[in-house]
């Protein structure tokens, strides 16, 4: 292979691994739970409250309609 060529899967396997994490922790973000445990990493935490909740499915519900 060329070093383009392997430039561009690299590139492009750090992008879907970089999404995958992402959309993970905002999952997890927003989970009710209090002790969150996801491969090596574990915490515990306060729960998110209601208001933030709320304002935060607003604002993904916003970021989706104008992308649309």
């Amino acid at each position: 292979m060329e070093g383009g060529t392997i430039i561009a899967i690299i590139l492009a396997s750090s992008t879907a691994l970089g999404g995958l994490i992402t959309s993970c922790f905002h999952a997890m973000s927003l989970s009710r739970c209090r002790k969150l445990s996801c491969c090596c990493v574990s915490c515990d935490r306060d729960v998110v409250s209601e208001d933030v909740l709320e304002r935060d499915m607003i604002r993904e519900d916003n970021k989706e309609t104008n992308q649309s």
